[in-house]
């Protein structure tokens, strides 16, 4: 995971970004689980890259639909 700092401004806009997507989400009537939300959290607060985001929830979605085939 990277840890690189991030100005204030760059915070603000990510956190902006997410606030939008979640909005988003529910305008559609989608309700993002937790952990799907505290990772779009993560990247908001500079934690984790666009990257590193994009694969985090790739595997979160693989790791749901592993559970699904198996029940």
């Amino acid at each position: 995971m990277a840890t690189t700092s991030k100005s204030p401004g760059e915070v603000i806009d990510r956190t902006a970004a997410v606030k939008s997507v979640l909005a988003s989400f529910g305008m559609e009537g989608l309700n993002p689980d937790r952990a799907t939300t505290a990772l779009l959290e993560q990247y908001g607060a500079g934690s984790i890259s666009l990257e590193e985001l994009g694969a985090a929830i790739e595997r979160h979605v693989a790791h749901m639909t592993t559970k699904e085939d198996a029940a």
